[in-house]
């Protein structure tokens, strides 16, 4: 690899992240790190339509049951569903291959909203999950930046090099328009990169007055605080294995419990979670991706240690998916979806939201129907999670109506 100041400058002119290492890229524009202090919020995309009628099952309803008389979640039996109680009178029952989150719910650190999601028309993946990442609706001027860019935008204080961070190989939907991102795919490939003697050679080269110097300067200041303190962190012990699978959500949540652990200043940070477009074999394939779920969220809490005094995690999906099953054993897009909040300050063990029901006549165009926006779930989280007190600026749609979910 050759690094020239031509292109650290092209890089920056575009405004890109500066890439000094496999496996992280530095955004230009934060200011100095900020003390790692304050609450930490994770939003964690289960992207490509996650079924929460199989998540959170009605399974003693009768129409749940006639509309899907093979893939159905049961209450009885071998694999039955974990009963969770009840939501506007209607039992729900977590699926089995989920049951490791029910430690959390037992604790009353996760809770659930069921009938949540996005009011639209359409049933598109990428319209969908765009206008999620965007905090918008249907029929709703394009803001042109993401919910959580527009969030970490109106926070006060000062700006930090660690701010917000993207699990991943490039910036995350939601905070484009958010300058001081951080992404990164692996932490001890950069901490230990045979790149690290360049970081001189750039400073060198960036030595004068300017913005781009400035700029340049702060991401090698980044840079260096992560080589510096994640060689202090304790080795890991062998006995004490928080549990983490070899799946894509281990994959992605065990180096940002390590970033996180550098206490560097970290206040939201974004993970994507695919793999749940469930057209055909379902019962088989959700239970897989059920399983990783609830096998990674377990490892990631529990690798955090004390740190997770401080996590709160909110997952969603850009819908849910139709009521009645299909020919293949599968389901196809929906509308309403089951959202959760996890970790610090939730007021768990209870499921949210209006329970619309499975009837013909309350369904939307076979599916089911939203009664809670999405983006209430999100304000309340930002609110009582950072403080928020300019809302209106992150959500400027929607009145704030907190269903009390958190704290």
């Amino acid at each position: 690899m050759t690094i020239t100041r031509r292109s650290l400058i092209s890089s920056a002119a575009a405004g890109s992240f500066l890439s000094l290492a496999p496996g992280v890229r530095v955004a230009f524009g934060a200011d100095a790190p900020a003390a790692g202090e304050g609450n930490i919020v994770i939003s964690l995309f289960l992207r490509f339509g996650m079924d929460g009628l199989q998540l959170l099952a009605p399974a003693d309803d009768g129409n749940y049951r006639d509309k899907r008389p093979f893939i159905a979640v049961r209450s009885d039996g071998l694999a039955a569903g974990l009963n969770l109680g009840a939501l506007d009178g209607v039992p729900m029952f977590l699926h089995p291959r989920a049951g490791g989150l029910k430690k959390f719910y037992d604790e009353k650190r996760l809770a659930f909203v069921h009938a949540a999601g996005i009011t639209t028309t359409s049933r598109s993946h990428f319209k969908d999950q765009d206008m999620l990442d965007k905090g918008m609706a249907d029929f709703e001027a394009d803001p042109n930046s993401g919910w959580l860019a527009r969030h970490m935008s109106a926070l006060e204080g000062a700006r930090g090099d660690f701010d917000a961070v993207a699990n991943g190989f490039g910036q995350s939907p939601s905070l484009v328009g958010f300058a001081g991102t951080m992404s990164f795919s692996d932490i001890d490939a950069f901490a230990y990169s045979v790149y690290g003697p360049y970081g001189e050679v750039i400073r060198k080269l960036n030595a004068g007055e300017g913005a781009l110097p400035d700029s340049i300067r702060h991401s090698l200041n980044a840079v260096d605080a992560i080589r510096e303190r994640i060689g202090n962190l304790p080795p890991n012990n062998p006995n004490d294995d928080p549990g983490y699978t070899f799946g894509p959500l281990s994959y992605r949540l065990k180096p940002l419990a390590k970033l996180l652990k550098l206490d560097l200043g970290v206040r939201v940070a974004t993970v994507d979670f695919g793999g749940w477009d469930h057209h055909d074999f379902l019962v088989e394939s959700f239970g897989r991706q059920a399983d990783e779920l609830a096998r990674s969220l377990t490892a990631f809490f529990r690798d955090l240690g004390d740190l997770a005094n401080r996590v709160t995690v909110v997952a969603f999906s850009e819908f849910g998916r139709r009521v009645a099953e299909n020919g293949n054993g599968g389901t196809e897009h929906g509308a309403g979806g089951v959202m959760m909040v996890l970790g610090a300050g939730v007021s768990g063990g209870k499921i949210y939201g209006q329970w619309p029901g499975l009837a013909n006549k309350d369904l939307d165009e076979g599916d089911l129907r939203v009664t809670t926006d999405y983006r209430q779930v999100l304000g309340e989280v930002l609110t009582k999670r950072h403080n928020q007190t300019a809302l209106e600026k992150v959500f400027p749609t929607i009145a704030y109506k907190p269903l009390g979910i958190l704290s």
